[in-house]
């Protein structure tokens, strides 16, 4: 999945009744999250995001992020707080180690389904 631009509450309520059907079906999941110019979060997708990290960081057996900028890495910064929910089961990679980042999302699952977000 690929963040750019701050996110909404509009987009929470795409991404999380999505993610919410993966981890229904699968019930464990493992995202990787590309951020791209990502500039945040606008309003109530704060909360959106807290509300997030609480109710499915249980579910949640990785989470890696492929950052590309020095902005992105700043946004990282302010949400990991809120990322230490998922404890060990997130790390933050530079745009340039996307296949090690691949590679730990992979490691040790027993199936991997690339079920990408759908994109308009």
């Amino acid at each position: 999945m690929t963040l750019s631009g701050k996110l909404t509450h509009n987009d929470y309520a795409e991404i999380v009744p999505y993610l919410a059907k993966l981890i229904k079906r699968y019930k464990k999941i493992r995202i990787l999250i590309e951020l791209d110019n990502f500039e945040g979060w606008a309003g109530a997708a704060t909360l959106d995001d807290i509300v997030f990290v609480f109710r499915y960081s249980a579910y949640v057996e990785r989470m890696a992020f492929l950052v590309h900028a020095q902005q992105n890495k700043l946004a990282v910064l302010v949400d990991r707080p809120f990322g230490k929910a998922f404890g060990s089961n997130v790390k933050y990679f530079h745009e340039k180690y996307r296949s090690d980042a691949w590679q730990w999302i992979c490691d040790g699952a027993k199936d991997v389904k690339d079920t990408a977000f759908p994109t308009n």
